[in-house]
């Protein structure tokens, strides 16, 4: 029996009877079949186009795509790389530096730099499974990169400022003798000797000759330089960064450079000491106050056993030794020794 021939049942015959088609019925059943052949076909070249056969544009796609997936996984091994540096650098930031100028400790909180709020890498969801972990790895480093160099960036900067400070304050701290010669008179109440009463005196007193020259303690700006009864010709210093000003008084003579507004540096001549004012001999008269004008005894300045002239000295020492230093990083010569401190 043919498995393709359609039969119907004939009660009047009680028998089976093979249908007879026409030439429609044969001409629907071979496009059927014909239909079905095309569309398998076009699903076939469709599936091989797409998971088989790439274009030359479409090979040179993935071959740049694969190198630059290399190049992110380099870049976020430098950025880790990098990160821990940083993190080398904010702990002797934290453990060296703050401690050393005393400075607050910058909190764990902020030294997280973390970020909150929503998703900031939603972008990359659209693309691949691995490229978007990648470039989310990479992005979140970069980011964390970037706060950490600013936050460790405006900490130095601060460290910075401070240093400047304190050496600026160092420079103008009234530390040396302003006078090479014995102190013949303390800080403290005494009995005058024109005045013949117990009065304050309010410095200490230099046995000096006449003309010797008087050093400015500390740099710093003159903000007098002028003549009264008790004082004679004298010299007022300001010294603000290290809040404080200094007073040389029973002067013979002030250099004429040596007026208000000009700046001077510890140990430039300022003076010659003398006996003008109300004095019983050639000495020099020292003092040093707050910004308040209170007086302070000069003896918790002074750096022992620093005169102006061993200041001098050792300042052109050290001068000497950077310079053979310098030379030295440049290959000119060899430095045996460095700068000694005279007593």
């Amino acid at each position: 029996m043919n498995q393709d021939q359609k039969y119907y049942y004939d009660p009047e015959s009680c028998s089976f009877v093979e249908v007879e088609r026409s030439w429609k019925d044969h001409v629907a059943h071979y496009g059927r079949i014909f239909g079905l052949a095309l569309i398998m076909t076009g699903l076939a070249v469709w599936a091989l186009d797409v998971y088989w056969v790439t274009t030359p544009e479409e090979q040179s796609l993935k071959i740049e795509n694969q190198a630059l997936e290399r190049q992110l996984d380099q870049v976020s091994g430098r950025m880790s790389t990098l990160s821990s540096q940083l993190d080398t650098l904010a702990e002797r930031d934290e453990r060296l530096y703050r401690r050393l100028f005393q400075i607050e400790p910058i909190s764990e909180d902020i030294r997280q730099v973390g970020v909150g709020g929503s998703d900031p890498y939603k972008e990359f969801d659209e693309m691949g499974k691995d490229a978007s972990a990648l470039l989310k790895n990479t992005a979140q480093k970069l980011d964390k990169l970037e706060r950490q160099m600013s936050l460790q960036g405006a900490s130095y900067q601060e460290l910075s400022e401070v240093a400047k400070n304190r050496r600026q304050r160092m420079v103008q701290l009234p530390a040396i003798r302003p006078a090479n010669g014995p102190i013949v008179s303390g800080y403290g109440m005494r009995q005058h000797p024109v005045l013949k009463v117990r009065k304050m005196h309010a410095g200490v007193d230099f046995l000096l000759r006449r003309g010797t020259p008087v050093m400015a303690a500390g740099d710093g700006e003159v903000r007098r330089a002028t003549r009264s009864p008790a004082y004679g010709n004298f010299v007022e210093i300001s010294h603000p960064a290290a809040g404080y000003f200094t007073r040389y008084a029973h002067l013979s003579e002030i250099p004429d450079d040596i007026r208000r507004g000009v700046e001077v540096e510890r140990g430039d001549t300022i003076g010659y000491s003398g006996n003008t004012g109300r004095s019983t001999g050639p000495h020099l008269h020292y003092e040093v106050h707050n910004q308040s004008g209170q007086t302070l005894d000069p003896m918790r300045f002074f750096v022992p056993d620093m005169t102006p002239e061993e200041y001098h000295e050792l300042e052109q020492r050290t001068k000497e030794y950077q310079s053979k230093m310098a030379s030295r990083a440049q290959g000119e010569e060899t430095v045996p020794n460095g700068p000694g401190t005279s007593r």
